[in-house]
Parts: C-alpha cells; sequence; structure tokens
C-alpha cells in the first residue's frame, strides 16, 4: 500500500543518524530513556529462551529484583521484535522499533479513516497527524515506545463502531474483537490501556447523546458484545492484573507523586513550547500541541458541515480530549488558575491517580486527525460540486491539509538526534563470567548514567547487575527509580561526586573490603572515563588487591572465592555451570577462569 510505504520511509526519514552510522551503533540521545528501551527489548527472548517469568526478572536490581509489569515494559512489542533482537541484537531491535512506531500508528489511523472518508488521501493526512502527529513525536525522540506504539486505538475504534453504532455481525466475535485489543494495549503500556478507557467512555456517553432515542433499537446486540468483552479481558488479565498490582516488587501511590503537573495548560494546545514544566521533564515536549493553523482549519470546517454527525463527533471528542488533557485543575500559560477540572477525579482514584493527564494528547491526535480527514474530503467534494475540476479539487484539498499540518511539522527537531554507542572493552569481559553472575558496575546504571544496561542487553543478559533503571518500590512501598542504597552503592555515589579524597578513602578501605561481594557477587568494574572512576580504582585496588583484569578503559575484580557465590545462586536458580577464576595481574589478558560443573 502506497500509504504505508510513505509512512514507512518518513520512519526512516527522522531517524536517519539512528541508520547513517550503521546498523545498531547508536542510540537516540537526549535521555536515560532509550537505554532502558533497549534493555526491555532484550529481556523478552532472553526469559523465552530460559524459561523465566516473563514479568519478573533480577538480572536488574539484584538480588530484589524488577517487577515488569509494573514499569514501561512493552511485553507485547518486545514479542513482536524477539526476531530482530535475536538475530541483530536490542540497540537494532530498538532502531526498527522507533521508525515502525510512527509508520504502524499512522498506517492503522489510515485503514480507520478509510471506512468514514472515500478519499484517501484525506486520509493520508488524518494518518499523517496521528502517527507523525505532536503527541507521538514529542515521546518518541526518547524512544517510549509503551507510549508512541499506538496501532491499537484506531482499530478499537472500528470494533467500538460495530459494537455501538453499526451492531452488525455476531456480537460474540465484535466481543472477542474488543478484548483482544483491551488485552494486547496491556501489555503495551496499562497507562495508555487506563486512558483509553476513560476516552471509551466518555465516546460511548457523546455518542448514545447524538443518536437522541434512536439508541435503544439495538441495544441489546451492544449489552451482548460489551459483555463478552469484559469477561473474555476479565479472564485473559485476572492474573497479570494482580501480579501488576499486588505481585513482587510492586508500588504503591502515584509513580511521580504529585501527577498533577504533568497536564497540558490552555497555552499548550497553541504554543509550540507551552507545556508545563512536569510534561517538559516527562516526554521532553509539548505533546498537547495542535497549532492555530489546524484548529482553525477544524473550526471552520466543522461550522461549514455542521450536519455531518461524524465530523461533529470527531470535533466533539477533540474537545473532550483537550479538557480531560488539562488535568485536575486549570493552568494558564504556567500558573495554576486554581479552577477545578473534569480530570480532577481521575488524580484521587486508585491506579488512575499515576495517569499523566497530558498524555490524553494521544487520542486528541486520534479525533484531530479524523475531523481533519473529514473537513478535507469536504472541501475536495466542495470544490468538485463547483465544477473546479478533478485536478483542481485535489489541489485545494490538498492545500488545505498542508496548511493545517504545517505548524505540527515544525515542532519536533526532525531527524532526532542519535550518539554512537562505544563499549568500554573492560565490559566486554563480563561476557565470559558464568551465566548469570551478579555484577556491581561502575558507573551504577540510574537516573543519571543508563549506558550500562545497554552494554548488559547487548550481551545478552548473561550477567546480572545490582543496581537499574525502572520503577520499583522504595520507602514504606512508595514508587522511586532509586532502589534503597546498600554500602557499595554509597561508596560509588562518593565516588561519583568526587568525595573520594584520602581522608575518606582510608576509611572506606574496610567498608569495601567486607562488602564488596556482598549478596552474591561475583565481580566488581569500574568504567574508568566515569567521573570519579580512576580515584574508585585506587580505593578497590588498596581494598581488594590487584585488579583481575586491567586496561585502558577500567579495571575488573572478580570474587576471591566462588563458595558463597555458589549457594547463592543455587537457592536462585539451581544448577549452572561455575568457573573457578584466578586473579590476573595489571595488564593481563584474562581472568584465568577454568570452567567446570558447580551447583552442588
Amino acid at each position: 500500500m502506497a500509504a504505508g510505504l510513505v509512512y514507512l520511509l518518513l520512519g526512516i526519514a527522522i531517524w536517519w543518524h539512528l541508520w547513517s552510522g550503521g546498523v545498531g551503533g547508536s542510540l537516540a540521545s537526549g535521555s536515560l530513556d532509550p537505554a532502558a528501551d533497549v534493555w526491555w527489548l532484550a529481556w523478552v527472548p532472553h526469559a523465552l529462551g530460559r524459561g523465566d517469568n516473563l514479568l519478573f526478572s533480577r538480572a536488574m536490581y539484584n538480588p530484589a529484583g524488577v517487577n515488569l509489569l509494573a514499569n514501561t515494559s512493552f511485553l507485547l512489542v518486545g514479542l513482536v521484535l524477539s526476531p530482530v533482537t535475536v538475530a541483530a541484537g536490542p540497540v537494532c531491535a530498538f532502531a526498527v522499533a522507533v521508525v515502525l512506531a510512527p509508520a504502524a500508528d499512522a498506517l492503522c489511523a489510515f485503514l480507520m479513516l478509510r471506512r468514514y472518508v472515500s478519499w484517501a488521501p484525506a486520509c493520508f493526512a488524518g494518518g499523517l497527524l496521528y502517527g507523525f502527529g505532536p503527541f507521538v513525536a514529542t515521546d518518541l525522540r526518547y524512544g517510549h515506545l509503551n507510549l508512541t506504539v499506538l496501532v491499537i486505538p484506531p482499530l478499537a475504534v472500528l470494533v467500538m463502531d460495530r459494537i455501538l453504532v453499526r451492531r452488525a455481525g455476531s456480537p460474540w466475535l465484535a466481543g472477542s474483537w474488543l478484548a483482544l485489543c483491551v488485552v494486547g494495549e496491556f501489555f503495551v503500556s496499562v497507562e495508555m490501556l487506563g486512558l483509553g478507557v476513560v476516552v471509551a467512555l466518555c465516546a460511548t456517553v457523546v455518542m448514545l447523546a447524538s443518536r437522541r432515542g434512536d439508541w435503544r433499537s439495538g441495544l441489546g446486540y451492544s449489552l451482548r458484545a460489551l459483555a463478552t468483552a469484559v469477561v473474555l479481558s476479565a479472564a485473559a488479565l485476572a492474573y497479570p492484573t494482580w501480579w501488576y498490582l499486588r505481585g513482587p516488587r510492586h508500588f504503591t501511590g502515584a509513580v511521580w507523586g504529585d501527577m498533577t503537573g504533568f497536564a497540558a495548560s490552555l497555552a499548550s494546545f497553541v504554543q509550540p513550547h507551552g507545556q508545563l514544566f512536569g510534561v517538559s521533564y516527562l516526554s521532553g515536549g509539548n505533546g498537547d500541541f495542535l497549532g492555530v493553523p489546524l484548529l482553525v482549519v477544524l473550526v471552520v470546517g466543522a461550522l461549514m458541515w455542521r450536519g455531518d454527525l461524524l465530523l461533529r463527533f470527531a470535533v466533539t471528542m477533540m474537545f473532550v480530549c483537550g479538557v480531560l488533557a488539562l488535568g485536575a485543575e486549570l493552568h494558564v500559560r504556567h500558573a495554576d488558575s486554581g479552577v477545578p477540572m473534569p480530570a480532577w477525579l481521575l488524580v484521587h482514584l486508585p491506579v488512575l491517580s499515576s495517569l499523566a493527564a497530558s498524555r490524553f494528547g494521544a487520542y486528541l491526535d486520534l479525533f484531530a486527525g479524523w475531523a481533519l480527514a473529514l473537513v478535507v474530503g469536504h472541501v475536495r467534494g466542495e470544490l468538485r460540486d463547483e465544477r473546479a475540476g478533478r485536478s483542481w479539487a485535489a489541489a485545494g484539498a490538498a492545500a488545505v491539509a498542508a496548511a493545517a499540518l504545517v505548524s505540527v511539522a515544525l515542532l519536533p527537531p526532525w531527524p532526532y538526534p542519535a550518539r554512537r554507542l562505544v563499549e568500554p572493552p573492560v565490559l566486554a569481559a563480563l561476557a565470559g563470567l558464568p551465566a548469570g553472575s551478579v555484577v556491581r558496575e561502575y558507573p551504577l546504571a540510574s537516573g543519571t548514567d543508563g549506558d550500562g544496561l545497554v552494554w548488559q542487553a547487548r550481551a545478552g543478559l548473561s550477567y546480572e547487575v545490582t543496581a537499574g533503571y525502572a520503577i520499583v518500590p522504595g520507602r514504606g512501598g512508595q514508587a522511586t527509580i532509586s532502589a534503597a542504597p546498600d554500602a557499595m552503592d554509597l561508596v560509588f555515589a562518593a565516588a561519583a561526586f568526587g568525595r573520594l579524597t584520602p581522608d575518606t578513602v582510608a576509611s572506606l578501605v574496610p567498608v569495601v573490603r567486607r562488602h564488596a561481594f556482598d549478596d552474591g557477587v561475583a565481580a566488581v568494574v569500574v568504567v574508568r572515563a566515569g567521573a570519579g572512576g580512576p580515584q574508585l580504582e585506587s580505593l578497590l585496588e588498596r581494598a581488594l588487591g590487584p585488579a583481575s583484569l586491567s586496561e585502558r578503559s577500567g579495571a575488573l575484580w572478580l570474587s576471591p572465592g566462588y563458595g558463597a557465590y555458589r549457594a547463592y545462586r543455587a537457592r536462585h536458580a539451581g544448577r549452572l555451570s561455575v568457573s573457578v577464576c584466578r586473579p590476573v595481574s595489571a595488564g593481563g589478558g584474562g581472568s584465568g577462569c577454568a570452567a567446570r560443573d558447580g551447583g552442588g
């Protein structure tokens, strides 16, 4: 299909910097989130290959682990891209994902719009606004595959249309399709599913109100289909929902604390950088932006063709999604006016309190694309009725679409920036450790440095790390991305902040000697280029002796004995192959490991 090909070419163009330096050699820059995305992509084939639980992993934040469903893990996307991950690595899979995400979103919207608009170029414009519009374009810069893979909402619109409007075919089959949409979105993004359910309820009310007394006709069909969807969704998601809410390493409360700052402002709809600070922090830009040209086209079109029920519905839902995106309180520019908004209720409900109201912008773009396609189709029809000729009518309609989209197209930083990945050679030695070895790595994977997760993912998660970059329970079970630090974490933090002075080093030597290999840690590795890396390396040499491996990029210390390590791993993973390693003098070429069967 021509539309899909054009969307794909656009996806490649906006990510040109990811591909120009070679496949899998670069990563999106400006945020740590792409590193986490790479890790999530690596996890799915790794867990499937080992028969591990897909929903939980100790490969990050070992030994406590991480609850994947309570995070932005997009397991369904990871499953679909598993062949790419296995064949070319998770960094390449990430590059493929971010190219396909907007293209697939746009194509699904295009296919949905073809149900309502006969002229394909009008549907193309609507799909372009949805797949490459402000919401997706803003979050896609930082990966955020859980938010930007939005192929299901347009398909769900078609299913809901069949259930509530057309009421044709088997209600059981229609309900099954809706359940499939719900389950699929759950394993892409629980947050976007929650937002979608709110939007679907609002759309149902708007649709029934527009039909007045006609909504009773065929009500039994709709109720049977919806009941089927509820029953099947509940059956399929009962255990995953329990795992999400009460499973190992679940957390309580809103993910980012007070969520009221993660909402749109009135300015954000018309100003390219009118977003609140919280929205900028989460997404890096203004995902709720529509722009004056687009709004003018849609408002004028809605007035001119106010008899079009579909156009009235799409514009009404745009307004509803925009109001919901404003969050709990109305913000004018960056100031809180104190005026309560309908979304206030969501902020105070369990589970829904973690929703970022600004992300209703995804559904705002869907209905805006729908309205744009309808208006452009009407423009073409009007021009043809005035005997303007087929070519002139098409050109006039295309000009209207271009005028509406021009301000939207200028918003994102296209092509997106990317950075080259250069793996420190010292980390390549970690691949020689026994499978499942626990590694304490500096710099710690955290909210300030995510490269360690990329190297771990590229190694096929063959080793586990004590830190991570994910949402985990903190004090009192509250959500945090910073797990409670142990003694070595504090030592590493001192190095990162330049606090390893001669006086502190002397006092930390016994701490390092006692705790370096706690909790079954098999190796401690320091990347010398990290802030404070040379000072930390010197401290470790004083406490642990010469490194087992030392070279220009850093140094690696192995546990002096694997007895405790074998017992630890046996409790968690049964029998496994263990290597006995001899320390090698600094500058040596390896760790001197001889493999033998362990776990006894």
